[in-house]
């Protein structure tokens, strides 16, 4: 069982769910629906005791006589007073067992051909918030175990909770990792500083595999499903999250040249920034983030150390995109 979410004209619907097999296909089938508000159905008989609606526990219990309670209690885990919680979780830890154990080389080879690679890069992704997919072939079969037999609804739901802890920086250099943009160039900088590439291009490519996705997932090609418009939304509604690839650019460089000390980064005035940009003050008050941008891509083709450019026309550049930005 698991508590999925559904979003309709901006109101948010429970319902508790279980991934099962119809036609020898793995599908879910609604258990029962819980409305706007989880919390409603469970009940609290005082101090730290609490039972859930028997309404609700009927309708469960007639399709699934021997249901686990246990479960159900961990389902509705994040709706329980956070008093209670706080008093029963030592309980609960005491009894906790771990769901990691040893598997056989069958069940990690039925895992590694089952488990579709769009939910491998996510699990790495919300796992190391890395933009570099190579791991994922190492990864422990373990940690894909519940999804082979887990609906693709189930998945949605487990993914869609997870990402709740990532960032709005985050969000597009998420849905850019996830979705393997990056193999589509053969820039070092797709894997590092994905808005330096050309992104009419990358838009292009991302629809592509979005599209894609949507039929091999959700055997739909006419329209999206609701699980992957979030996608959409959060690649074309948010910008990159900052790269870290100058200061590796630095600190190379600093090692290849030891006997130099170090020197506190230069911070680049408006003006100068400007200056550099070749633009006025009255052209960047004018200016949006993404004319920016592209203006930045542009320059950066020019004096990159790879295309006949320099090191320091590089990173000064770079520090003067940082500094415009900040003020747009």
């Amino acid at each position: 069982m698991y508590i999925a979410l559904k979003k309709s004209r901006g109101r948010s619907q429970y319902i508790l769910r279980e991934s099962c097999t119809i036609d020898d296909q793995l599908t879910f089938r609604d258990l029962f629906d819980l409305g706007p508000d989880p919390c409603l159905f469970i009940k609290y008989a005082g101090g730290n005791a609490f039972y859930f609606d028997e309404k609700m526990e009927e309708v469960i219990s007639e399709i699934h006589p021997n249901y686990d309670t246990d479960e159900l209690e961990d389902l509705f885990w994040p709706w329980i007073r956070p008093d209670i919680r706080r008093a029963v979780e030592t309980f609960k830890n005491r009894s906790f067992k771990s769901p990691y154990k040893k598997l056989t080389r069958r069940e990690k080879d039925e895992i590694a051909a089952r488990v579709h690679y769009f939910d491998k890069r996510r699990t790495l992704y919300l796992k190391s918030g890395g933009m570099d997919q190579g791991p994922v072939e190492n990864m422990p079969a373990v940690l894909f175990k519940n999804l082979v037999h887990q609906s693709r609804d189930e998945i949605e739901q487990h993914f869609y909770r997870q990402e709740f802890s990532l960032k709005a920086h985050e969000l597009k250099s998420y849905v850019y990792t996830v979705f393997n943009l990056q193999s589509f160039f053969s820039s070092f900088m797709a894997k590092k500083m994905p808005h330096a590439l050309d992104q009419e291009k990358v838009d292009d490519f991302f629809l592509k595999e979005i599209c894609r996705l949507n039929i091999e997932l959700f055997n739909k090609d006419e329209h999206l499903d609701d699980h992957m418009i979030r996608y959409c939304i959060m690649f074309f509604d948010h910008h990159y999250s900052h790269t870290t690839l100058l200061n590796d650019f630095a600190s190379a460089f600093m090692s290849r040249h030891h006997f130099f000390a170090p020197r506190p980064k230069k911070i680049v005035t408006t003006d100068k920034a400007c200056k550099i940009f070749n633009i006025t003050k009255k052209d960047l008050e004018a200016m949006t983030r993404q004319r920016l941008t592209k203006l930045y891509r542009r320059l950066a083709r020019q004096v990159h150390p790879d295309t006949g450019g320099s090191h320091e026309k590089f990173v000064e550049l770079n520090n003067a995109y940082q500094s415009l930005s900040s003020v747009i």
